[in-house]
């Protein structure tokens, strides 16, 4: 009987260990209660430029997914958003709750993880109270380093990341588009479903005229359309429904608290300086006179896959500076590749 009871010990903690794999902590510790009420949101990035968040918090919207950083879809090169700090401060400075995202173009665990970790090191300073996203695209095309990932291994390196967010008391999250995701097209579901799911999906009439994603798969938030206009934001922007929300605003995990950042350094970009030539991965890219898609005002000429331009600038801002004739313009850094 005493080797019986040892054994069953055993095979208990073993099924323990394997439940405890299988179904990560999806609560930050510090969070507030979840409630089963919907609530209106934005995501955001560094496209949005700066934002006034006073009048954000006017408009009525209740909590925003801040994207924190991105791997370059050619280069692999790990960024922190430029505006994440700035977003992140000014969100929680108003009350809307938040939420953050990583663009992950990882094709190693160890690149998964080092963007989890990243991440999560960011985000302590600050009152996160939303879950914490991971978001992989652009595995279709090509010319980006992830592409050719099987669905197990592009699976397994989201999973690396969500369970090493979920670790550091983060709730995590999987973003993917509705047709990626329905019938685990290009992500194993059955794997995804036990963190909660944002599901994208732009229906030709939008929440709440359309009312609810036709996604088939379980989904706790649904990003319905990329071209809201809200007040305080200067371009159009992504909106989002939550089926949950919470009943507070959590602390941070650090609460030493972040370093102050004013408008004028966020809106700042720095360059590496370089001397290179580049040569587009993309046909017809626009070279423009600001580092910015705001406006096709700004477009001066396009370029295609063997044309040569000297690259004088790398930003931390996604864009490159380069040089066309002996006037300075701009293209975007993941669409430029180095000449040999």
């Amino acid at each position: 009987m005493k080797h019986t009871g040892t054994k069953m010990k055993a095979l208990i903690m073993a099924i323990v260990i394997t439940v405890a794999a299988i179904i990560p902590q999806t609560k930050a510790c510090a969070a507030p209660n979840e409630v089963a009420s919907a609530a209106i949101g934005i995501d955001v990035s560094r496209y949005q430029g700066l934002i006034d968040w006073d009048l954000v918090a006017a408009s009525g919207v209740q909590f925003a997914m801040i994207r924190v950083g991105y791997r370059t879809n050619a280069t692999g090169v790990l960024n922190e958003d430029p505006y994440a700090r700035y977003n992140l401060q000014e969100a929680q400075r108003v009350g809307i709750k938040t939420g953050a995202y990583f663009y992950s173009t990882a094709i190693t665990a160890e690149e998964a993880l080092e963007e989890a970790v990243f991440t999560a090191n960011l985000l302590d300073k600050y009152k996160i109270t939303f879950p914490v996203a991971f978001d992989s695209e652009g595995y279709k095309n090509s010319a980006n380093r992830h592409y050719g990932l099987d669905k197990a291994y592009r699976t397994a390196l989201a999973v690396i990341f969500l369970d090493t967010i979920a670790s550091r008391g983060y709730t995590p999250m999987f973003y993917n588009s509705k047709s990626d995701m329905e019938s685990s097209a290009y992500w194993d579901m059955a794997v995804l479903n036990k963190y909660k799911v944002w599901a994208a999906w732009y229906p030709s009439d939008p929440f709440p005229i359309t009312t609810a994603c036709t996604y088939t798969g379980v989904h706790a938030m649904w990003q319905y359309t990329n071209k809201a206009a809200i007040a305080g934001i200067g371009t159009t922007v992504d909106m989002n429904v939550s089926y949950f929300n919470y009943d507070g605003i959590a602390d941070a995990k650090d609460p030493s608290g972040a370093e102050h950042v004013d408008a004028a350094s966020a809106s700042l970009v720095q360059y590496t300086e370089v001397s290179e030539v580049v040569t587009p991965n993309t046909a017809d890219l626009n070279l423009r006179t600001e580092p910015g898609t705001a406006s096709d005002a700004t477009i001066v000429v396009a370029i295609n896959p063997g044309d040569m331009i000297m690259r004088t600038g790398i930003g931390n801002n996604g864009w490159s500076r380069v040089v066309l004739n002996g006037q300075i313009l701009y293209a975007y850094t993941a669409y430029l590749d180095k000449v040999l």
